[in-house]
């Protein structure tokens, strides 16, 4: 019996029957990962002025000045009021942090008459290098925030979630889709978290959960997920060996200089894309909201198309294309060019 109502509903799913919009208002909770600049600044502040709900913005420093902004969204306004802007801070590679926001999160719940209708896994590291390059401190720190943290969160927060029959929205990446060069790491950690979203989303839906994989498309130049490339690099360069120095020399430096204008911090909040918002909006308030939402320029659109029907050798100078990013000439190379 319960195999066929299963089997109906995923019938409806499919066919998109049954599909409405929730109304969200101050007594429904999202919490947001990720808040001290970027998309999940935007999302934060989307979610609190636009769609009127009570917003958990998670910060991993306290002093940012995006962190500064959110705790100012609530300066001078009634303490009882139930619409509230909360920013906590959470460093996802800490249990002990995870801990803290969830005895906070069960505390706020019990005491007000609110109901967690979602958690936003946002929060992410990137390190740009070829793989030989990366440290395996940073390799580690890519792996451990972008997937084991967010598993970490999650599975703390389920029990509250299952309660309230929330939602949980992972935000993954075009690299999770097709791996690119100079990203191996980040695209391994965000693959990964693309099929532990699916295995999640069959899980819990005989529980009355959603669980939405979020890939929100290009937007590295507004936000600071690059912002520290330059001393990544620099750590890089001082572990280089006398044979990988001569090796990589002159190409680690030119790959890097093309790299320099990810680095140093941007201002917060500088999204501005009214289609992101929309699909975001259709992926927290939809009752059936699809499985995977994919915001991306045309250009992105073309080539995982073409990555999809491609032979591998031709996939793989694609995806060297796509990445526009200085390549490698050994001096055999120079001297015939010459």
């Amino acid at each position: 019996m319960g195999s066929c109502k299963q089997l109906l509903r995923a019938l409806k799913r499919t066919l998109g029957l049954g599909r409405r919009q929730l109304n969200v208002g101050e007594r429904q909770i999202v919490l947001v990962t990720g808040c001290d600049s970027g998309l999940g600044h935007s999302l934060a502040v989307y979610c609190y002025n636009a769609l009127n709900m009570t917003v958990i913005s998670c910060c991993h420093n306290m002093q940012s000045q995006g962190a500064r902004l959110l705790q100012q969204m609530n300066a001078g306004e009634d303490e009882k009021r139930l619409h509230k802007m909360l920013t906590w801070e959470l460093d996802l590679l800490q249990p002990d942090s995870i801990k803290q926001v969830q005895v906070k999160l069960e505390q706020l719940l019990s005491n007000h008459d609110y109901q967690l209708m979602a958690l936003v896994n946002n929060a992410g590291v990137m390190c740009f290098g070829e793989f030989e390059w990366q440290l395996a401190s940073q390799i580690e720190m890519q792996i451990n925030c972008n997937l084991l943290g967010t598993m970490r969160l999650t599975r703390q927060l389920l029990p509250l979630l299952r309660q309230h029959r929330g939602r949980i929205i992972n935000v993954t990446s075009h690299c999770g889709l097709q791996a690119l060069p100079a990203l191996a790491p980040y695209a391994a950690s965000k693959a990964a978290l693309r099929i532990w979203n699916d295995a999640l989303r069959i899980e819990l839906q005989q529980y009355g959960m959603e669980v939405v994989n979020f890939i929100p498309g290009s937007f590295v130049m507004d936000s600071n997920i690059s912002a520290r490339q330059q001393q990544h690099a620099q750590q890089m360069l001082e572990a280089f060996n006398d044979e990988q120095l001569a090796h990589y020399g002159t190409y680690f430096r030119k790959f890097n200089e093309y790299l320099s204008i990810l680095s140093g911090f941007k201002p917060p909040n500088k999204l501005r894309d009214d289609e992101l918002l929309a699909k975001f909006k259709d992926a927290i308030t939809n009752t059936q909201p699809a499985a995977l939402y994919i915001h991306e320029p045309w250009r992105y659109k073309i080539y995982r198309w073409l990555f999809g029907i491609c032979p591998t050798p031709l996939t793989d100078w694609l995806a060297v294309r796509f990445c526009a990013m200085p390549s490698y000439e050994s001096t055999q190379d120079k001297t015939l060019k010459d």
